[in-house]
């Protein structure tokens, strides 16, 4: 039969599409390639899936015959269509891994790691803090302390002198005062240190400020405030400062103490130690202990918010008129009330400040009129303000 009359026919029309009959004309010559090298590929894979799968369904396209016009190619057209099909491919799958986004890289997660030898270096490590704490109590031992007790003027009162006053008011006794210095201590160095509980060789670095500064307070009354500093690598430098200014007040039995402006009950005296202090009166107090605060004695049927206020009155009085310019001339304190509070200049004024309400003011305000009045003059100085803001002054007789 002539090729030319020959039609393409289809995969749907071959033997792919219905059960191929079995080869009874023994082999056949080989088959005639026709088409590019995938072409022919592709061809080459169906037919492997047809056999495997004879009632599979064959694909749409069609595979170029012999014969069939479109092989009639010369071997330079197939080759330069197969160069460019092959170029093409190559630019549509770069053009396509250059569009597709980048994917993100994963983050390993890392590798948790299990330390077996934990025990061992927990151990290690205790034996190492052991060794050092141990080589800190042997090292740091306390070989030195240094006492310095400052007054008033800022100087330290026990400096070139260990020498021990004699104990009392120094401000009545002038044999009170510290040998070579002119100024008054209570304590001297050794009373100070025996107080404070620190040993020679005890370990410095576990010694306690707060209990240090507790024990002193208990056994040394008339300490004001402390301070405790730790030198490196042995010595413990104690600091303080002693009450300058006390005053005298009575309990309920008649007894005399002395205390200091915060209250707190120094030492029990005699009406001769008392005598050049400042007297607090119109308020007994119970009978204390030394270092306790003292309390009012309260009568039966007695107003205890009275009784409170005049603590507070009396409390709130004190370290004001300790740093006035006239607390010199200051020998009494009268709080029967604590609405009508007096102070005594002396025995030439009685001075009435009613309440404890703008002290202060009061306080400077006096100053002023007693500049204004003299020392010719004597009587009543009322400040109690109730009429106007104006003082107002009474002589006696």
């Amino acid at each position: 039969m002539d090729e030319s009359n020959r039609r393409p026919v289809s995969r749907r029309d071959t033997a792919v599409s219905r059960e191929r009959p079995r080869n009874t004309r023994g082999p056949q010559p080989p088959r005639r390639q026709t088409g590019t090298a995938s072409e022919q590929a592709r061809a080459r894979r169906e037919r492997l899936a047809a056999r495997e799968d004879p009632e599979a369904e064959a694909p749409v396209h069609t595979v170029p015959q012999a014969g069939d016009p479109q092989t009639r190619r010369s071997p330079e057209r197939s080759a330069r269509e197969k160069e460019q099909g092959t170029s093409g491919r190559e630019k549509e799958q770069r053009k396509s891994a250059a569009q597709k986004p980048a994917q993100k890289r994963k983050r390993r997660k890392p590798r948790r790691v299990y330390n077996t030898n934990f025990g061992f270096k927990f151990v290690t490590m205790l034996a190492v803090v052991g060794v050092i704490v141990l080589a800190m109590m042997i090292f740091f031992k306390i070989k030195h302390v240094d006492v310095q007790n400052f007054g008033t003027d800022g100087k330290d009162i026990l400096a070139g002198s260990d020498e021990t006053a004699p104990t009392g008011d120094p401000a009545s006794d002038t044999s009170g005062q510290t040998p070579g210095t002119g100024r008054h201590s209570y304590y001297s160095k050794d009373e100070i240190i025996q107080a404070s509980g620190i040993n020679i060789d005890d370990n410095l670095l576990s010694l306690s400020k707060a209990s240090v500064a507790s024990r002193i307070h208990a056994a040394l009354p008339y300490i004001n405030e402390i301070q405790i500093k730790k030198k490196l690598p042995n010595t413990v430098i104690i600091t303080v400062t002693e009450f300058t200014v006390t005053y005298g007040i009575q309990d309920e039995q008649g007894g005399w103490w002395l205390i200091s402006r915060e209250g707190r009950v120094l030492e029990h005296a005699d009406e001769k130690q008392v005598n050049g202090h400042l007297i607090v009166a119109g308020m007994p107090i119970q009978v204390p202990e030394i270092g306790d605060y003292i309390k009012p004695a309260a009568a039966d049927g007695a107003d205890l918010s009275e009784i409170a206020a005049k603590q507070t009155a009396t409390l709130a009085v004190l370290p004001q008129l300790e740093q006035s310019p006239f607390a010199e001339q200051i020998v009494g304190l009268d709080v029967s009330t604590s609405y009508d509070i007096i102070i005594w200049y002396g025995t030439q004024y009685q001075i009435r400040l009613g309440n404890t309400e703008n002290l202060s003011y009061k306080l400077n305000y006096l100053d002023s009129v007693l500049k204004e009045l003299g020392k010719d003059k004597s009587g009543t100085i009322d400040l109690t303000f109730t009429d106007d803001d104006g003082a107002h002054f009474l002589p006696f007789g």
